[in-house]
C-alpha cells in the first residue's frame, strides 16, 4: 500500500487546499508586478462563481448577477494596470470591487435593495458552516436560515454573509466594508444579535 493510500481524506485535502493558495499568491503576484493578463485569468477562474454568488444574494435576478460580475473583473483589471498601488489582499480587493459595482447597479437603475427568494445556493452553503449555526445557539434549522436572513436590515445580511458563508476575517470585512475593525466587531455582533432574536420569535 502506497503513502498516498495511507493518507487520511483530511490530510489530502489540507495539503490540496495549501497548494491552491500557494497558486493564488503566485498568480497575484504576476498580476501584481508584471500586469499578466493569463495570471489574472487564472485568478478569473478562482473567483468567478464565488462572486457570481455573492452578486447573486444582493441583485435576486440572475442576468443581473452576471452582467455585474463580469463588470467586476473588468474594472478589477483596469484598476491593476492603471493605479500604481499594489493590491496586497485579492480577495479582499475583489469583494469590494464586487460590493461597489451592486451599489453602482443600483444607483444607476434606482432600485431598491433586494433579496432573492429562490437564492438555493445560500442555503447550500450555509448547510456547511457550522460556525453560524454553533453561534445562533443551534436553534436555527438551516434550511431556515435563508427566510431568517431576509427579516435583517441590509447591513446586518451582509455581514453575515461575508463572515460566515464566504469566510473573510474581520480585518478582510473591514477592508471590504471602508470600517474599522472595532466597528465590524460590534456590527457583527449586533447583525448576530438580531439572527438570534428572530430565531426566537419563530420557535
Amino acid at each position: 500500500m502506497t503513502n498516498d493510500q495511507t493518507q487520511p481524506d483530511g490530510f489530502k485535502q489540507g495539503v490540496a487546499k495549501q497548494l491552491d493558495n500557494v497558486k493564488e499568491k503566485y498568480f497575484v503576484l504576476q498580476v501584481q508586478y508584471r500586469k499578466d493578463p493569463d495570471a489574472f485569468a487564472k485568478l478569473y477562474d478562482l473567483y468567478i462563481e464565488k462572486i457570481f454568488r455573492f452578486v447573486l444574494f444582493k441583485v435576486s435576478r440572475q442576468e443581473d448577477a452576471e452582467d455585474i460580475s463580469a463588470d467586476v473583473f473588468l474594472k478589477a483589471w483596469k484598476y491593476i494596470k492603471e493605479s500604481e498601488k499594489k493590491v496586497s489582499n485579492f480577495k479582499a480587493f475583489i469583494y469590494q470591487v464586487a460590493r461597489n459595482c451592486v451599489i453602482d447597479f443600483y444607483r444607476e437603475k434606482n432600485r431598491t435593495f433586494e433579496k432573492a427568494n429562490e437564492d438555493q445556493e445560500l442555503i447550500e452553503d450555509a448547510r456547511d458552516q457550522k460556525d453560524l449555526a454553533q453561534q445562533v445557539e443551534n436553534k436555527i434549522e438551516i434550511a431556515a436560515v435563508e427566510n431568517y436572513l431576509n427579516k435583517l436590515k441590509e447591513e446586518y445580511r451582509e455581514i453575515i454573509l461575508l463572515r460566515h458563508v464566504e469566510g473573510f476575517n474581520i480585518k478582510e470585512i473591514a477592508q471590504i466594508l471602508g470600517k474599522k475593525s472595532g466597528a465590524i466587531r460590534v456590527l457583527l455582533h449586533r447583525a448576530m444579535k438580531a439572527l438570534k432574536e428572530i430565531a426566537n420569535e419563530n420557535e
